[in-house]
Protein backbone atom coordinates (compact mmCIF):
# COMPACT_ATOMS: atom_id res chain seq x y z
CA UNK A 1 0.00 0.00 0.00
CA UNK A 2 2.66 2.43 1.03
CA UNK A 3 4.79 1.72 -2.43
CA UNK A 4 1.73 2.33 -4.12
CA UNK A 5 1.09 5.48 -2.42
CA UNK A 6 4.50 6.56 -3.17
CA UNK A 7 5.03 5.51 -6.60
CA UNK A 8 1.76 8.01 -7.03
CA UNK A 9 3.28 10.64 -5.58
CA UNK A 10 6.49 10.42 -8.00
CA UNK A 11 4.09 10.51 -10.88
CA UNK A 12 2.12 13.28 -9.21
CA UNK A 13 5.22 15.14 -8.95
CA UNK A 14 6.78 14.28 -12.38
CA UNK A 15 3.78 15.07 -14.52
CA UNK A 16 3.61 18.39 -12.50
CA UNK A 17 7.34 19.31 -13.61
CA UNK A 18 6.43 18.27 -16.90
CA UNK A 19 3.50 20.24 -16.87
CA UNK A 20 5.31 23.63 -15.89
CA UNK A 21 7.44 23.66 -18.80
CA UNK A 22 6.79 26.22 -21.12
CA UNK A 23 5.20 24.89 -24.42
CA UNK A 24 6.83 25.91 -27.67
CA UNK A 25 3.74 29.33 -27.91
CA UNK A 26 3.09 29.53 -24.21
CA UNK A 27 0.73 32.04 -21.91
CA UNK A 28 -1.24 34.34 -24.62
CA UNK A 29 -2.85 37.10 -23.29
CA UNK A 30 -5.02 39.72 -25.04
CA UNK A 31 -5.05 42.53 -22.59
CA UNK A 32 -6.79 46.00 -23.57
CA UNK A 33 -5.47 49.25 -25.16
CA UNK A 34 -6.00 52.39 -24.28
CA UNK A 35 -9.16 52.95 -26.40
CA UNK A 36 -10.60 49.38 -26.85
CA UNK A 37 -12.28 50.36 -30.04
CA UNK A 38 -8.85 50.17 -31.89
CA UNK A 39 -6.14 49.02 -29.65
CA UNK A 40 -5.37 45.79 -27.66
CA UNK A 41 -2.01 44.73 -26.24
CA UNK A 42 -0.89 40.98 -26.70
CA UNK A 43 1.67 39.07 -24.56
CA UNK A 44 3.27 35.70 -25.25
CA UNK A 45 5.90 33.23 -24.49
CA UNK A 46 8.24 30.97 -26.95
CA UNK A 47 10.99 28.66 -26.68
CA UNK A 48 12.37 30.21 -29.48
CA UNK A 49 13.74 33.88 -29.84
CA UNK A 50 11.87 34.50 -32.85
CA UNK A 51 8.49 34.60 -33.55
CA UNK A 52 5.94 35.40 -35.84
CA UNK A 53 2.26 37.16 -35.18
CA UNK A 54 -0.38 36.35 -38.31
CA UNK A 55 -3.60 38.79 -37.34
CA UNK A 56 -6.44 39.38 -39.26
CA UNK A 57 -9.96 39.53 -39.24
CA UNK A 58 -11.72 36.44 -37.63
CA UNK A 59 -13.73 36.51 -41.35
CA UNK A 60 -10.51 35.70 -42.68
CA UNK A 61 -10.50 31.73 -41.54
CA UNK A 62 -7.93 30.44 -43.49
CA UNK A 63 -5.25 33.65 -42.81
CA UNK A 64 -5.23 34.30 -46.39
CA UNK A 65 -4.73 38.18 -45.70
CA UNK A 66 -3.32 37.92 -42.27
CA UNK A 67 -0.69 40.42 -41.47
CA UNK A 68 2.52 39.33 -40.65
CA UNK A 69 4.33 40.91 -37.60
CA UNK A 70 7.81 39.94 -36.29
CA UNK A 71 8.86 39.93 -32.86
CA UNK A 72 12.13 39.38 -30.85
CA UNK A 73 11.37 38.24 -27.51
CA UNK A 74 13.52 38.99 -24.49
CA UNK A 75 15.42 35.85 -23.11
CA UNK A 76 13.79 35.24 -19.63
CA UNK A 77 13.61 38.50 -18.09
CA UNK A 78 12.12 37.08 -14.44
CA UNK A 79 12.48 34.12 -13.24
CA UNK A 80 9.66 31.35 -12.11
CA UNK A 81 9.94 29.42 -8.79
CA UNK A 82 10.94 26.23 -11.20
CA UNK A 83 13.52 28.01 -13.33
CA UNK A 84 12.08 28.20 -16.45
CA UNK A 85 13.30 29.40 -19.67
CA UNK A 86 11.81 31.30 -21.81
CA UNK A 87 11.47 34.18 -24.35
CA UNK A 88 8.52 37.02 -23.66
CA UNK A 89 7.01 38.89 -26.15
CA UNK A 90 5.03 41.93 -25.98
CA UNK A 91 3.58 44.40 -28.88
CA UNK A 92 0.44 46.81 -29.53
CA UNK A 93 -2.01 46.34 -32.14
CA UNK A 94 -3.38 50.06 -33.15
CA UNK A 95 -5.70 51.27 -35.85
CA UNK A 96 -8.05 48.35 -35.43
CA UNK A 97 -11.60 49.02 -36.35
CA UNK A 98 -14.60 49.49 -34.00
CA UNK A 99 -16.76 46.62 -33.18
CA UNK A 100 -15.02 44.11 -35.54
CA UNK A 101 -13.89 40.46 -34.47
CA UNK A 102 -10.42 39.66 -35.15
CA UNK A 103 -7.94 36.27 -34.30
CA UNK A 104 -4.52 35.49 -34.22
CA UNK A 105 -1.85 32.75 -34.06
CA UNK A 106 1.96 32.38 -33.62
CA UNK A 107 4.61 31.00 -35.93
CA UNK A 108 8.02 29.96 -34.45
CA UNK A 109 10.95 29.03 -37.56
CA UNK A 110 10.75 25.46 -36.43
CA UNK A 111 7.45 25.14 -37.90
CA UNK A 112 5.42 25.11 -34.94
CA UNK A 113 2.02 26.60 -34.87
CA UNK A 114 0.04 27.96 -32.35
CA UNK A 115 -3.88 27.92 -31.40
CA UNK A 116 -5.82 30.60 -33.06
CA UNK A 117 -6.75 32.82 -29.97
CA UNK A 118 -9.44 35.66 -31.28
CA UNK A 119 -11.14 38.81 -29.77
CA UNK A 120 -13.25 41.61 -30.61
CA UNK A 121 -12.80 45.29 -30.00
CA UNK A 122 -15.40 47.66 -28.67
CA UNK A 123 -18.79 48.83 -30.37
CA UNK A 124 -18.22 52.42 -28.74
CA UNK A 125 -21.92 52.58 -29.00
CA UNK A 126 -22.89 52.76 -24.73
CA UNK A 127 -24.26 49.61 -25.32
CA UNK A 128 -22.32 46.28 -24.26
CA UNK A 129 -21.68 43.71 -21.22
CA UNK A 130 -18.61 42.97 -19.02
CA UNK A 131 -18.03 40.23 -16.71
CA UNK A 132 -16.14 40.35 -13.30
CA UNK A 133 -14.80 37.72 -11.81
CA UNK A 134 -12.04 37.43 -8.72
CA UNK A 135 -10.01 34.92 -6.43
CA UNK A 136 -10.24 32.24 -8.86
CA UNK A 137 -6.88 30.88 -7.25
CA UNK A 138 -6.12 28.49 -10.60
CA UNK A 139 -3.90 25.75 -10.02
CA UNK A 140 -3.03 22.47 -11.95
CA UNK A 141 -4.16 20.38 -9.18
CA UNK A 142 -7.11 21.54 -8.48
CA UNK A 143 -9.13 21.86 -12.02
CA UNK A 144 -12.58 22.70 -10.70
CA UNK A 145 -11.33 26.02 -9.84
CA UNK A 146 -10.90 27.12 -13.58
CA UNK A 147 -13.37 24.89 -15.11
CA UNK A 148 -16.24 26.28 -12.32
CA UNK A 149 -15.08 29.95 -13.64
CA UNK A 150 -15.26 28.93 -17.11
CA UNK A 151 -18.59 27.72 -16.73
CA UNK A 152 -20.15 30.40 -15.04
CA UNK A 153 -18.95 32.80 -17.37
CA UNK A 154 -20.44 31.15 -20.49
CA UNK A 155 -24.07 30.92 -18.66
CA UNK A 156 -23.06 35.18 -17.96
CA UNK A 157 -22.40 35.52 -21.68
CA UNK A 158 -25.62 33.56 -22.43
CA UNK A 159 -27.85 35.63 -20.35
CA UNK A 160 -26.38 38.37 -21.84
CA UNK A 161 -26.99 37.18 -25.83
CA UNK A 162 -23.41 37.37 -26.54
CA UNK A 163 -23.01 41.28 -26.02
CA UNK A 164 -19.61 39.97 -23.53
CA UNK A 165 -16.24 41.20 -25.04
CA UNK A 166 -14.34 42.24 -21.80
CA UNK A 167 -13.03 40.52 -18.48
CA UNK A 168 -12.55 42.58 -15.62
CA UNK A 169 -10.71 40.75 -12.69
CA UNK A 170 -10.13 41.60 -9.02
CA UNK A 171 -6.73 39.74 -8.51
CA UNK A 172 -5.62 36.64 -7.53
CA UNK A 173 -6.31 34.69 -10.69
CA UNK A 174 -3.76 32.01 -10.19
CA UNK A 175 -2.99 30.82 -6.71
CA UNK A 176 0.89 31.88 -6.67
CA UNK A 177 2.00 34.21 -9.04
CA UNK A 178 5.67 32.35 -9.58
CA UNK A 179 4.73 29.40 -10.35
CA UNK A 180 4.66 29.13 -14.22
CA UNK A 181 1.80 26.16 -14.48
CA UNK A 182 -0.58 28.48 -12.14
CA UNK A 183 -0.41 30.68 -15.25
CA UNK A 184 -0.70 28.17 -17.49
CA UNK A 185 -3.75 26.85 -15.83
CA UNK A 186 -5.41 30.56 -15.68
CA UNK A 187 -4.63 30.67 -19.53
CA UNK A 188 -6.58 27.39 -20.64
CA UNK A 189 -10.13 29.22 -20.00
CA UNK A 190 -12.85 31.19 -21.88
CA UNK A 191 -10.14 34.68 -21.38
CA UNK A 192 -8.47 33.30 -24.80
CA UNK A 193 -11.46 34.82 -26.90
CA UNK A 194 -12.01 37.86 -24.90
CA UNK A 195 -10.08 41.37 -23.59
CA UNK A 196 -8.97 40.60 -20.49
CA UNK A 197 -7.78 43.22 -17.33
CA UNK A 198 -6.72 41.95 -14.47
CA UNK A 199 -4.97 44.01 -11.19
CA UNK A 200 -2.33 42.40 -9.27
CA UNK A 201 -3.70 40.57 -6.24
CA UNK A 202 -1.45 39.19 -2.85
CA UNK A 203 -1.32 35.56 -4.29
CA UNK A 204 -0.35 36.99 -7.64
CA UNK A 205 2.69 38.44 -5.50
CA UNK A 206 3.19 35.39 -3.90
CA UNK A 207 6.80 33.22 -4.48
CA UNK A 208 6.14 30.83 -2.43
CA UNK A 209 3.19 29.82 0.12
CA UNK A 210 3.03 32.11 2.55
CA UNK A 211 2.99 30.40 5.70
CA UNK A 212 6.57 29.01 4.80
CA UNK A 213 8.17 32.05 4.89
CA UNK A 214 7.70 34.02 1.80
CA UNK A 215 4.88 35.96 2.07
CA UNK A 216 4.29 39.16 -0.62
CA UNK A 217 7.33 39.89 -2.90
CA UNK A 218 6.31 42.50 -5.92
CA UNK A 219 4.23 42.26 -9.29
CA UNK A 220 6.97 40.91 -11.21
CA UNK A 221 5.43 37.83 -12.46
CA UNK A 222 2.21 39.56 -13.17
CA UNK A 223 4.81 42.00 -15.58
CA UNK A 224 5.67 39.51 -17.41
CA UNK A 225 2.47 37.26 -17.75
CA UNK A 226 0.56 39.92 -19.30
CA UNK A 227 1.01 43.24 -21.45
CA UNK A 228 -2.11 45.56 -19.77
CA UNK A 229 -1.61 49.58 -20.85
CA UNK A 230 2.24 51.17 -20.06
CA UNK A 231 0.22 54.38 -18.51
CA UNK A 232 0.55 53.86 -14.80
CA UNK A 233 2.91 56.14 -12.52
CA UNK A 234 6.86 55.88 -12.76
CA UNK A 235 7.22 54.03 -9.49
CA UNK A 236 4.40 51.69 -9.97
CA UNK A 237 3.60 50.42 -13.14
CA UNK A 238 1.39 47.90 -12.24
CA UNK A 239 -1.28 50.22 -12.36
CA UNK A 240 -2.85 51.27 -15.49
CA UNK A 241 -6.21 52.36 -17.35
CA UNK A 242 -8.35 51.89 -20.48
CA UNK A 243 -11.36 53.33 -21.93
CA UNK A 244 -13.75 50.72 -23.37
CA UNK A 245 -16.90 52.09 -24.70
CA UNK A 246 -18.64 54.56 -22.32
CA UNK A 247 -16.65 53.75 -19.52
CA UNK A 248 -13.18 54.71 -18.05
CA UNK A 249 -11.31 51.38 -16.15
CA UNK A 250 -8.89 52.45 -13.69
CA UNK A 251 -6.79 49.47 -11.80
CA UNK A 252 -5.32 49.93 -9.34
CA UNK A 253 -2.32 47.44 -7.49
CA UNK A 254 -3.56 47.88 -3.77
CA UNK A 255 -0.69 45.50 -2.40
CA UNK A 256 2.02 47.71 -1.75
CA UNK A 257 1.15 50.32 -0.55
CA UNK A 258 4.41 52.34 -0.59
CA UNK A 259 3.41 54.88 -3.50
CA UNK A 260 -0.09 55.63 -2.32
CA UNK A 261 0.27 59.06 -2.75
CA UNK A 262 1.94 58.40 -6.21
CA UNK A 263 -1.11 56.79 -7.14
CA UNK A 264 -3.40 59.14 -5.99
CA UNK A 265 -1.99 61.79 -7.77
CA UNK A 266 -1.70 59.60 -11.03
CA UNK A 267 -5.73 58.77 -10.35
CA UNK A 268 -6.35 62.93 -10.60
CA UNK A 269 -4.46 63.24 -13.77
CA UNK A 270 -6.01 60.23 -15.31
CA UNK A 271 -9.84 61.64 -14.30
CA UNK A 272 -8.84 65.13 -15.55
CA UNK A 273 -6.93 64.06 -18.68
CA UNK A 274 -10.17 61.97 -19.51
CA UNK A 275 -12.77 64.21 -18.61
CA UNK A 276 -15.42 64.46 -20.85
CA UNK A 277 -14.83 60.93 -23.06
CA UNK A 278 -16.76 58.69 -20.32
CA UNK A 279 -20.25 58.36 -19.26
CA UNK A 280 -19.11 55.95 -16.55
CA UNK A 281 -15.65 55.73 -14.39
CA UNK A 282 -15.05 52.38 -12.39
CA UNK A 283 -12.06 51.73 -10.48
CA UNK A 284 -11.05 47.84 -9.62
CA UNK A 285 -8.55 46.61 -6.95
CA UNK A 286 -7.73 43.65 -5.23
CA UNK A 287 -8.11 44.64 -1.17
CA UNK A 288 -11.62 45.68 -0.60
CA UNK A 289 -12.87 49.30 -0.08
CA UNK A 290 -14.93 48.26 2.23
CA UNK A 291 -15.34 44.87 4.66
CA UNK A 292 -17.05 41.41 3.13
CA UNK A 293 -15.72 39.33 6.82
CA UNK A 294 -18.40 42.68 8.51
CA UNK A 295 -20.10 43.86 6.19
CA UNK A 296 -18.91 47.21 6.62
CA UNK A 297 -16.22 50.36 6.98
CA UNK A 298 -14.18 47.68 9.65
CA UNK A 299 -11.83 44.70 8.71
CA UNK A 300 -8.55 44.13 7.74
CA UNK A 301 -7.16 46.05 4.34
CA UNK A 302 -10.31 47.98 3.99
CA UNK A 303 -9.42 50.56 1.71
CA UNK A 304 -12.48 52.78 1.88
CA UNK A 305 -10.78 55.55 3.90
CA UNK A 306 -7.72 55.70 1.48
CA UNK A 307 -9.59 56.47 -1.53
CA UNK A 308 -13.16 57.94 -0.27
CA UNK A 309 -12.26 61.64 -0.64
CA UNK A 310 -10.93 61.06 -4.08
CA UNK A 311 -13.78 59.24 -5.24
CA UNK A 312 -16.49 61.63 -3.86
CA UNK A 313 -14.64 64.49 -5.36
CA UNK A 314 -14.88 62.89 -9.27
CA UNK A 315 -17.68 60.76 -8.91
CA UNK A 316 -16.92 57.40 -9.35
CA UNK A 317 -19.75 55.08 -10.25
CA UNK A 318 -18.22 51.62 -9.14
CA UNK A 319 -15.50 50.46 -6.96
CA UNK A 320 -14.81 46.84 -7.46
CA UNK A 321 -12.32 44.69 -5.08
CA UNK A 322 -12.20 41.31 -4.04
CA UNK A 323 -9.85 39.20 -1.46
CA UNK A 324 -12.30 38.63 1.39
CA UNK A 325 -14.29 35.50 -0.44
CA UNK A 326 -17.47 36.78 0.06
CA UNK A 327 -19.92 38.68 -1.68
CA UNK A 328 -21.17 42.24 -0.82
CA UNK A 329 -22.69 45.59 -1.94
CA UNK A 330 -23.04 48.29 -1.36
CA UNK A 331 -25.61 51.92 -1.30
CA UNK A 332 -24.29 54.53 -3.38
CA UNK A 333 -22.23 56.04 -0.77
CA UNK A 334 -20.82 59.51 -0.15
CA UNK A 335 -19.02 60.57 2.67
CA UNK A 336 -19.44 57.31 4.13
CA UNK A 337 -23.24 57.56 4.15
CA UNK A 338 -25.96 56.59 2.06
CA UNK A 339 -26.24 59.25 -0.85
CA UNK A 340 -29.51 61.65 -0.75
CA UNK A 341 -29.12 61.62 -4.24
CA UNK A 342 -27.55 58.58 -6.07
CA UNK A 343 -28.60 59.82 -9.60
CA UNK A 344 -26.49 62.55 -9.12
CA UNK A 345 -23.15 61.45 -6.69
CA UNK A 346 -22.23 58.43 -5.06
CA UNK A 347 -19.81 55.28 -5.16
CA UNK A 348 -21.22 51.70 -5.55
CA UNK A 349 -18.39 49.55 -3.59
CA UNK A 350 -18.66 45.85 -4.28
CA UNK A 351 -16.91 42.69 -3.24
CA UNK A 352 -16.88 39.71 -5.19
CA UNK A 353 -17.12 35.94 -3.91
CA UNK A 354 -14.27 33.15 -4.81
CA UNK A 355 -14.57 30.48 -7.40
CA UNK A 356 -13.66 27.24 -6.68
CA UNK A 357 -13.58 25.80 -3.09
CA UNK A 358 -12.23 28.79 -0.54
CA UNK A 359 -15.11 30.44 0.75
CA UNK A 360 -15.39 32.20 3.94
CA UNK A 361 -18.81 32.77 6.25
CA UNK A 362 -19.77 36.24 6.43
CA UNK A 363 -19.50 37.29 10.37
CA UNK A 364 -19.55 40.09 12.64
CA UNK A 365 -21.29 43.28 12.50
CA UNK A 366 -23.87 44.13 9.80
CA UNK A 367 -24.14 47.69 8.43
CA UNK A 368 -27.48 48.11 6.89
CA UNK A 369 -27.55 52.08 6.74
CA UNK A 370 -24.56 51.19 3.78
CA UNK A 371 -25.09 47.77 2.61
CA UNK A 372 -27.55 47.44 -0.34
CA UNK A 373 -26.92 43.75 -0.60
CA UNK A 374 -24.39 40.42 0.95
CA UNK A 375 -23.76 36.74 0.55
CA UNK A 376 -24.51 35.33 4.65
CA UNK A 377 -24.07 32.07 6.15
CA UNK A 378 -28.04 31.91 6.17
CA UNK A 379 -28.18 31.41 2.56
CA UNK A 380 -25.35 31.30 -0.24
CA UNK A 381 -22.09 31.85 1.92
CA UNK A 382 -20.46 28.69 0.54
CA UNK A 383 -21.24 29.20 -2.64
CA UNK A 384 -18.78 30.21 -5.50
CA UNK A 385 -20.10 33.45 -7.46
CA UNK A 386 -19.28 35.94 -10.65
CA UNK A 387 -21.15 39.03 -11.88
CA UNK A 388 -21.28 40.76 -14.97
CA UNK A 389 -22.38 44.41 -15.78
CA UNK A 390 -24.99 45.25 -18.08
CA UNK A 391 -24.41 48.85 -19.74
CA UNK A 392 -26.57 50.94 -21.03
CA UNK A 393 -26.84 54.96 -21.34
CA UNK A 394 -29.45 54.66 -18.84
CA UNK A 395 -27.17 53.22 -16.05
CA UNK A 396 -25.95 50.12 -14.75
CA UNK A 397 -27.17 46.60 -14.09
CA UNK A 398 -25.26 44.31 -12.15
CA UNK A 399 -25.95 40.90 -11.84
CA UNK A 400 -25.10 37.93 -9.45
CA UNK A 401 -25.13 34.18 -10.39
CA UNK A 402 -24.02 31.35 -7.98
CA UNK A 403 -22.33 28.38 -8.25
CA UNK A 404 -25.03 26.38 -10.85
CA UNK A 405 -24.73 29.93 -13.11
CA UNK A 406 -28.62 30.81 -11.65
CA UNK A 407 -29.42 34.54 -11.06
CA UNK A 408 -28.81 35.17 -7.42
CA UNK A 409 -29.59 39.30 -7.43
CA UNK A 410 -29.45 41.79 -10.09
CA UNK A 411 -29.23 45.50 -9.04
CA UNK A 412 -29.63 48.88 -11.18
CA UNK A 413 -27.42 51.57 -11.24
CA UNK A 414 -28.12 54.82 -12.23
CA UNK A 415 -26.44 56.78 -14.94
CA UNK A 416 -24.99 60.40 -12.77
CA UNK A 417 -23.37 61.57 -16.26
CA UNK A 418 -25.12 61.94 -20.01
CA UNK A 419 -23.72 59.64 -22.69
CA UNK A 420 -20.73 61.18 -24.64
CA UNK A 421 -20.92 60.96 -27.99
CA UNK A 422 -17.87 59.15 -29.61
CA UNK A 423 -15.62 61.82 -31.23
CA UNK A 424 -14.96 61.38 -34.86
CA UNK A 425 -11.65 59.87 -36.50
CA UNK A 426 -9.76 61.97 -38.20
CA UNK A 427 -7.02 60.38 -40.11
CA UNK A 428 -4.34 62.68 -39.85
CA UNK A 429 -2.58 61.14 -43.35
CA UNK A 430 -5.45 61.93 -45.49
CA UNK A 431 -6.15 65.62 -44.38
CA UNK A 432 -2.20 65.68 -45.36
CA UNK A 433 -2.99 63.90 -49.04
CA UNK A 434 -6.25 65.80 -49.48
CA UNK A 435 -4.36 69.46 -48.14
CA UNK A 436 -1.36 68.63 -50.80
CA UNK A 437 -3.71 67.37 -53.44
CA UNK A 438 -5.57 70.61 -53.69
CA UNK A 439 -2.68 72.34 -53.10
CA UNK A 440 -1.22 70.40 -56.60
CA UNK A 441 -4.30 71.16 -57.81
CA UNK A 442 -4.21 75.08 -57.41
CA UNK A 443 -0.36 75.31 -58.72
CA UNK A 444 -1.99 73.43 -61.88
CA UNK A 445 -4.48 75.72 -62.77
CA UNK A 446 -2.47 79.10 -61.91
CA UNK A 447 0.24 77.57 -64.03
CA UNK A 448 -2.57 76.99 -66.74
CA UNK A 449 -3.82 80.39 -66.26
CA UNK A 450 -0.15 82.39 -66.70
CA UNK A 451 0.41 80.08 -69.51
CA UNK A 452 -2.76 81.11 -71.41
CA UNK A 453 -2.68 84.83 -70.64
CA UNK A 454 0.96 84.91 -72.42
CA UNK A 455 -0.71 83.23 -75.37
Amino acid sequence: MKKSIIFSLILLFAGAFVYANPKPVDLVYTNPGEDCAHSVRLSWHTTEEESVLLFTKASDTEFKHAKKIKSTGTDTPVEFHEGEKYFLHQLVLKNLKPNTNYQYKILLDSGYESKVYSFSTADNDGEFGFLWTGDVHTHPDIAIRRLLSEKLALSAEAKLNGDMDLVISTGDEVCYGAYYDNWQEWQGGYINSKVWAGCPGNHTYYDVFPKKGQQTVDARWWDVTQNQPDNGPEVMKSNFWFMYDSILFVGIDSIDTSYLNDQKRWFEDVVKQNEGKYQYLVVFQHYPYISGFNGGFGGPNVSYYLWMVLFDEYGVDLALSGDHHVYLQSNALYNKKTSAEPEKKGTTYFVCPQIGDRAREMQGTIYPDIIKSRITSSDLAYESGLSYFKVTKEGLTHTLLDGNGDIVESHFIVAKRPYVEPRSEINLGLIITLIACVCAACVLCITFIVKKQKK
